[in-house]
């Protein structure tokens, strides 16, 4: 690539977890093993697993049902979108051109600040002012306008909805309860040691838990999941309306660039973003 754009790298929250792992080996071989006979820790680990357990069990649930609604209204927005390009194209050129130039702008936005669907609500108010410059002049073009309009409307609560999705957060209370339980099994199984096997179960298991919990953080925060299908929907939509393609430069890394392709890359300065053409090499 131009030495003036470097792909960025994907630094999940998850992957933490290595050096978690490294850092229970450390803990386990430099302390002592430490014994409370008052407790039984057998049981209290038993517990304690079951409801962190089932927590957790509640909070993926949470989160995959707020993924497959993202993914299902994604699609909704394109096909909205696609609908007004194709039907603006019977109401006249300068209408089609402001038209596509709001498709192209709103695709933009989301892409670049998918976890605010917000700031992109300019673009689609911005349709509505440009309805004056649709030309009716024929039964057809009335018929299409009208078509129009009916796409348009159905298009807020979408957004709405897309606007919601994209903002909401795991609860802290149960984000809390599961740092909470997670911790305790932890410091149990770190009680639990004395022999090769409680200690090769203390690393393990230990990991695993700060694995289990960043991950969840990973997936609240849309940093994986749906976002590649935001992606592709965007990629699909800047085809059809024969517009470069645009990533900021945070994804490409999520991306594959063609050879000798012209793409749009978006370039963050002093917080205000750059947009410079690219070809693929």
């Amino acid at each position: 690539m131009d030495k003036k754009i470097k792909k960025g790298f994907n630094i999940y929250l998850y992957y933490w977890a290595v050096i978690a792992f490294f850092f229970f080996i450390v803990l386990n071989y430099f302390s002592r093993n430490i014994k409370i006979k008052a407790l039984d820790v057998g049981l209290m680990i038993s517990v304690v697993s079951f409801l962190f357990g089932f927590l957790i069990n509640i909070t993926f649930s949470m989160l995959l049902s707020r993924i497959n609604n993202l993914k299902e209204t994604l699609a909704i927005e394109a096909g909205r979108l696609t609908s007004l390009f194709l039907l603006s194209k019977k109401l006249g050129k300068q209408f089609h051109e402001k038209i596509t130039s709001r498709i192209d702008d709103y695709t933009i936005k989301t892409l670049k600040n998918y976890t605010n669907y917000s700031v992109s609500g300019e673009s689609i108010y911005g349709i509505y002012e440009d309805t004056k410059d649709m030309e009716v002049k024929t039964a057809q073009q009335e018929a299409m306008s009208n078509s129009f309009l009916y796409v348009l409307g159905e298009l807020s609560p979408i957004r709405e909805k897309l606007e919601y999705l994209t903002a909401r957060r795991i609860e802290w209370s149960l984000r809390f309860s599961n740092y909470l339980l997670g911790s305790i099994i932890i410091i149990l199984l770190f009680l639990n040691r004395g022999d090769a096997f409680t200690n090769i179960l203390f690393i393990i298991l230990s990991t695993i838990i700060v694995f289990i919990l960043l991950i969840i953080e990973d997936y609240d925060n849309l940093r994986i999941g749906d976002y590649t299908y935001n992606i592709s929907n965007s990629e699909q939509i800047f085809d059809l309306i024969k517009k470069p393609r645009y990533y900021p430069r945070e994804i490409l890394s999520k991306v594959k660039l063609k050879k000798g392709k012209k793409y749009r890359i978006g370039i963050s300065k002093n917080g205000k973003e750059e947009i410079i053409d690219f070809v693929s090499d």
